[in-house]
C-alpha cells in the first residue's frame, strides 16, 4: 500500500493521535536547563528540549530546531508551532525538522495546562497570548531569530491561537491556522445550538489529558442551561480572530487557513466571515476531511497536500521564494473534479425553476395568524421525535464518507412525514455543480415554546436513494405570537449533481450531533402560502 491509500483510512491516524496524546510525558530535568537532542546524520540543525518560564513564571514545555551556523551563517526566518488540543510539544517534529532542514529556527511548544506545560487550560485567552510573546522573547534573545521573518502555525487548538497572536503580536509576520476557529461562538453555539458531541468530546479529554481552567465548565454549563448566555458568548468573543481582524488589516498580514467539509467541530462555514474581512494576501483551502484529517498524515510523515501549501506559504513569505500563490485564486476547493480555485465564493441563486421547492408533504390549515390576511396553511410537524433524517452516526459516518466515499445514504421514502417536512425539487438537466454553503429560507407559525430545526440536503436518484450533501441547524429560543423568518445557512460542500437526479430538502427538529432542548412533543408549523413559502438558493458554477 502506498502513503497516498494510507492517507484514505483515517481511523489508523486517529489511533495514533490517541496514542500520542495519552498520558503527558515526563521531562527529566530541572526547570532552569536544556537537553541537547541526538542528531540524525545530514541533520543541518541541532534539537533542544526545553522549558521556557512564561511572563508569570509558569514553565511551559517546547523543542528547539536550530539551523547550525556553519550551513545556514546569520540570522534566520523563524516559526512557532503551537499543539492540538491535550497533544504535547512533540506533535509538530517531523514537520520541524523539515523546516529546521531548510534553515528556519523552529520552536513547538506545548501551551498551558497541556504536556508538561505548567499553568491551566483558559481556550486561547489573555495567558495565552503573554505566552506567545514570551516564546517570541525567548527566541529573540536566545536564537539567531530574524524578527522580521517570523511566522506562526498550528492545527485545531494551535491554529485558533496562533490566528489569536496574530492579531496582538506585531512581531508575527504570518500564520497558517489549519482546521482551526475563525468565530469561536458559532463554532461552539452557532444559531444557538450547542455542538452536543463535541463539546463534550473537548471537555472530556482536556480534563483527562489536561488541566482546565473552571471557567471554561462554567462557559459550557452557560450555554447548556440557557442562563447567563451573553456572558458566554463575550467569552467566546474574545477568543474569536473575528473580532480582532481589524488589528490584522491594520498590517495587512498574509493568512491561510484550512478547513474541512466533515468537520463537525469547527465546519468551514464558521471560518469564512473571519476569511472574507482579511484585506492582506490570503488563502482558503478547502478539502474533504473531517476535523485535522488533511493535517495528520503529514504530521506522521506520511504526503499531505496542505503541508505542501504550508512549505510553500512559509517559503515565499519568510524566504522570499517565487510561488503560484500570488497568481492563483485564493479560495482553493476539493471538488469530484478535482481541486479547483475561485477569486470568491460562488454567489447563491435562487430564482431559476430547478432550485424551487415543491411540498412532498399534505398541508394542512393553521391557526389563523393576525400579521397576515390570508388563511395559513402549510406543514405541520411534530418536533422532538426522531424522523430518521439524520447527519449519520457522529465523527464515524463523516470519516467514511470523506476517507472511503461512503456518505450517509437514505431511503426517503422511509422518513416519517409527521415528523420532517419533505421538499423536492424538479430533476435536474445536466450535471448541476454545487460549490460553497447552500442556504433556506422558510417561514414559521406562531410557537408557545422554544423549537429546533435541523435541515438536511440530500440527491435522491430515481429510486428516491438520498446521498446527503450537507446540513444545518437552527434553534429559537424565543417564543413569538407571530409568523417569523428563518434563515439557514447550510454547511459549504462540493458536490455534482448528476443529471436526472433531484435535490430534496428535509427538515425535522432532531440529530445526534446538537443537544436537544426540548424533551416534550410540541408543533412546528412551517406555512406555505403566497410569497411565503420555503425555498432553497444554491451557490452554483458552470
Amino acid at each position: 500500500m502506498t502513503a497516498n491509500g494510507l492517507h484514505r483510512y483515517p481511523i489508523v491516524f486517529f489511533l495514533l493521535l490517541l496514542l500520542s496524546c495519552g498520558a503527558p510525558t515526563p521531562v527529566p530535568m530541572p526547570a532552569s536547563e536544556s537537553e541537547l537532542q541526538a542528531s540524525l546524520p545530514g541533520d543541518k540543525f541541532e534539537t533542544t528540549r526545553l522549558r521556557i518560564p512564561s511572563f508569570d513564571g509558569n514553565e511551559l514545555a517546547a523543542l528547539l530546531f536550530e539551523p547550525r551556523e556553519k550551513d545556514f551563517p546569520g540570522d534566520r526566518p523563524g516559526l512557532i508551532f503551537v499543539n492540538s488540543w491535550t497533544l504535547t510539544e512533540d506533535e509538530y517534529h517531523l514537520q520541524a525538522r523539515k523546516f529546521a532542514q531548510k534553515g528556519y529556527v523552529v520552536l513547538s511548544y506545548a501551551t498551558r495546562g497541556f504536556s508538561t506545560s505548567e499553568g491551566l487550560v483558559t481556550v486561547a485567552g489573555p495567558n495565552d497570548l503573554r505566552d506567545v510573546s514570551a516564546m517570541i522573547d525567548w527566541m529573540e534573545y536566545n536564537t539567531r531569530l530574524d524578527l522580521t521573518r517570523l511566522g506562526m502555525a498550528g492545527v485545531s487548538y494551535g491554529a485558533g491561537i496562533s490566528l489569536m497572536a496574530l492579531a496582538h503580536e506585531e512581531r508575527i509576520k504570518t500564520v497558517v491556522a489549519m482546521s482551526g476557529w475563525g468565530n469561536l461562538e458559532d463554532a461552539l453555539y452557532g444559531r444557538e445550538t450547542i455542538r452536543e458531541v463535541w463539546l463534550n468530546l473537548l471537555l472530556l479529554s482536556g480534563k483527562l489529558l489536561g488541566r482546565l481552567d473552571p471557567e471554561v465548565s462554567q462557559q459550557a454549563k452557560r450555554l447548556r442551561d440557557n442562563v447567563e448566555a451573553d456572558v458566554a458568548r463575550a467569552w467566546a468573543a474574545q477568543r474569536s480572530p473575528l473580532s480582532y481582524v481589524d488589528k490584522i488589516n491594520a498590517r495587512k498580514a498574509p493568512v491561510l487557513v484550512a478547513n474541512s467539509y466533515q468537520d463537525g467541530l469547527f465546519p468551514p462555514a464558521q471560518m469564512r466571515a473571519f476569511y472574507e474581512k482579511l484585506e492582506g494576501p490570503k488563502q482558503f483551502y478547502l478539502d474533504k476531511g473531517i476535523h485535522a484529517s488533511s493535517a495528520i498524515p503529514g504530521l506522521f510523515g506520511f504526503p499531505s497536500n496542505i503541508w505542501n501549501e504550508t512549505h510553500r506559504w512559509f517559503d515565499h513569505y519568510l524566504l522570499n521564494v517565487p510561488s503560484s500563490l500570488i497568481s492563483q485564486a485564493p479560495i482553493s476547493m476539493q471538488t469530484p473534479r478535482g481541486r479547483e480555485y475561485y477569486s470568491e465564493f460562488p454567489v447563491l441563486v435562487s430564482k431559476q425553476p430547478m432550485v424551487k421547492l415543491k411540498p412532498m408533504n399534505d398541508l394542512a390549515g393553521f391557526e389563523l395568524d393576525e400579521a397576515i390576511e390570508d388563511a395559513l396553511e402549510g406543514i405541520a410537524i411534530t418536533g422532538s421525535v426522531d424522523s430518521g433524517a439524520t447527519s449519520g452516526l457522529p465523527l464515524v459516518s463523516d470519516t467514511a464518507d470523506a476517507m472511503i466515499n461512503l456518505p450517509v445514504v437514505k431511503q426517503l421514502t422511509k422518513i416519517d412525514r409527521r415528523h420532517a417536512a419533505l421538499y423536492m425539487t424538479e430533476k435536474f438537466k445536466s450535471v448541476t455543480r454545487l460549490r460553497g454553503a447552500p442556504q433556506i429560507r422558510l417561514w414559521t407559525a406562531k410557537h408557545k415554546i422554544p423549537q429546533q430545526m435541523v435541515v438536511y440536503l440530500y440527491d435522491c436518484d430515481p429510486w428516491a436513494k438520498g446521498t446527503l450533501i450537507t446540513h444545518g441547524v437552527v434553534s429559537e429560543r424565543a417564543v413569538t405570537g407571530r409568523f417569523s423568518e428563518v434563515t439557514i445557512d447550510l454547511n459549504i460542500a462540493a458536490y455534482d449533481v448528476p443529471a436526472g437526479h433531484r435535490l430534496v430538502l428535509v427538515i425535522d427538529t432532531r440529530d445526534p450531533l446538537y443537544t436537544n432542548y426540548i424533551s416534550e412533543r410540541y408543533p412546528v408549523d412551517l406555512i406555505q402560502v403566497g410569497t411565503r413559502l420555503t425555498e432553497l438558493a444554491l451557490p452554483l458554477v458552470p
